[in-house]
């Protein structure tokens, strides 16, 4: 136990700034990539009902 707490001495924090602008790039990330894989469910959705349509 006393190595893992000299080791967690020894590591080197991210900044508060650091955390915020990670943060901020992973909300924007996740979110450009939960609208895209929307709009193209929602495409892939509508050209099957398409074809299915047309189908019948």
């Amino acid at each position: 136990m006393e190595d893992v707490r000299a080791e967690t001495k020894r590591v080197t924090w991210p900044s508060a700034q650091q955390i915020r602008a990670t943060t901020v790039v992973v909300i924007l990330t996740v979110f450009f990539f939960g609208v895209y894989f929307g709009v193209l469910d929602w495409v892939f959705s509508a050209a099957i009902g398409w074809l299915l349509r047309l189908g019948s």
